[in-house]
């Protein structure tokens, strides 16, 4: 089985681990709403003392907290499992977006590198380098311009470009 390619048996377990993480955090903002009902009515809303409002927002704040909290749990799970999910950069994609991104970063005219300093980076030869940059721009990670040097540009979110592994040299 392919880094790419999660077998159905997983996507499905993923699946049903972010429903019920949704399922969850549902349950926790329905028993925000009742209890911030209970506290405020309709007619309480409007001559609503200071003391009763801010109970009111301590409520919902709790129950946003709790939302919250079990989502992040899940995610913070499903992170430890290190399998990808569609549309997420396998760990050596995530690694050359993030050597593109700090290159360009560092560069003054935000120019990629070259496909050279790609192979000496990661010891790669120029067929292997190639692939990659093909399979990042077909899975929508990067855009490039063909016969136009430097030619890349990260379309991925930063934030699912992990860190660089090793030193940027």
């Amino acid at each position: 089985m392919s880094d790419e390619h999660p077998n159905l048996s997983d996507l499905s377990e993923e699946n049903k681990i972010l429903r019920q993480a949704m399922i969850e955090a549902k349950r926790h903002l329905n028993d925000a709403a009742a209890r911030l009902r209970n506290v405020l009515s309709d007619e309480v809303i409007i001559d609503a003392t200071p003391l009763e409002a801010g109970v009111a927002m301590q409520l919902a704040e709790e129950g946003v907290a709790a939302a919250l909290n079990s989502l992040e749990l899940t995610f913070v799970k499903r992170s430890a499992n290190a399998s990808p999910i569609p549309g997420d950069p396998t760990r050596r994609q995530g690694q050359f977006l993030a050597y593109i991104r700090e290159y360009m970063m560092r560069n003054r005219h935000g120019a990629a590198p070259t496909h050279s300093e790609l192979q000496r980076f990661f010891h790669l030869t120029p067929p292997t380098i190639n692939s990659m940059l093909k399979r990042l721009d077909e899975r929508g990670f990067i855009r490039r311009i063909p016969g136009k040097a430097r030619a890349i540009e990260l379309t991925i979110a930063p934030e699912l470009i992990p860190p660089l592994e090793q030193l940027f040299t």
